[in-house]
């Protein structure tokens, strides 16, 4: 299942690149238990994504395999205020945040 879902996590970060995705337009497709998990996936993506491509902060992003390669964690750091956010994601969307990264106004990926 857990496989499934990183799938459908790809899917709509993909889908997302030319259309809006919402939990109301989709309800359906986000009401059932397993719907509720990938949303909450897909939201914590675009939050990761407008956090890495906002100009007026010039975060650091590193990136690492985690749990023998099946998981990796993405790191946004900015010294200069002290600030760090760390998240574990499913190896299915490394290349989109990849992706992101090379492409971001102020890039400074390590």
């Amino acid at each position: 299942m857990e496989e499934k879902l990183h799938d459908e996590l790809r899917k709509l970060l993909d889908l997302n690149e030319t259309e809006r995705v919402s939990r109301n337009r989709c309800f359906d497709r986000f009401d059932t238990p397993f719907g509720r998990k990938l949303f909450a996936y897909y939201r914590t993506c675009m939050s990761l994504k407008k956090e890495i491509y906002d100009e007026r902060r010039r975060h650091t992003v590193l990136m690492a395999d985690v749990d023998n390669g099946k998981e990796f964690e993405l790191k946004i750091l900015n010294e200069p205020i002290r600030y760090q956010r760390t998240t574990v994601l499913p190896l299915t969307v490394k290349s989109y945040f990849e992706d992101l990264i090379k492409n971001r106004p102020n890039a400074e990926a390590v």
